[in-house]
């Protein structure tokens, strides 16, 4: 029997709070998998909430307008949606939960399937990063 997997990006899981931010900035670790940056957080885990809360970010300074920034954040929110179900498999057997920024580093556009293939890659030297702590 085939395990039913949830493959939907739901508001909870999206980081909001201005202080998780401000001290995921300040206090987090980096990865990257160029055209690819994650800034994360090891957080204590808790009931009501996810185990992974993702921000995506597309500077101004790459792309001026809205629509160019608009479509690699949805590229980028496709591409995680799609891979997180390992990630997130592996938090949950650590017991741990992190708060995770995801930035766009380039200045031009990749394909989706490029960004999916980063994103994996993204995660996965997040998931080595942290069991080698």
């Amino acid at each position: 029997m085939t395990e039913k997997r949830e493959y939907r990006f739901s508001k909870a899981e999206r980081l909001c709070r201005k202080t998780t931010i401000e001290r995921l900035y300040s206090e987090g670790d980096s990865v990257a998998a160029f055209p690819l940056r994650a800034v994360y957080l090891t957080l204590e885990p808790e009931e009501s909430e996810p185990t992974a809360s993702v921000l995506f970010s597309v500077p101004k300074k790459r792309f001026r307008h809205a629509v160019d920034r608009n479509l690699v954040k949805r590229r980028l929110r496709e591409a995680y949606r799609l891979n997180k179900h390992g990630f997130i498999e592996s938090l949950n057997k650590k017991g741990v939960r992190m708060a995770i920024a995801i930035l766009y580093l380039d200045k031009q556009h990749h394909t989706y399937s490029h960004l999916q293939a980063r994103m994996n890659k993204l995660l996965q030297a997040i998931i080595k990063k942290e069991s080698e702590k």
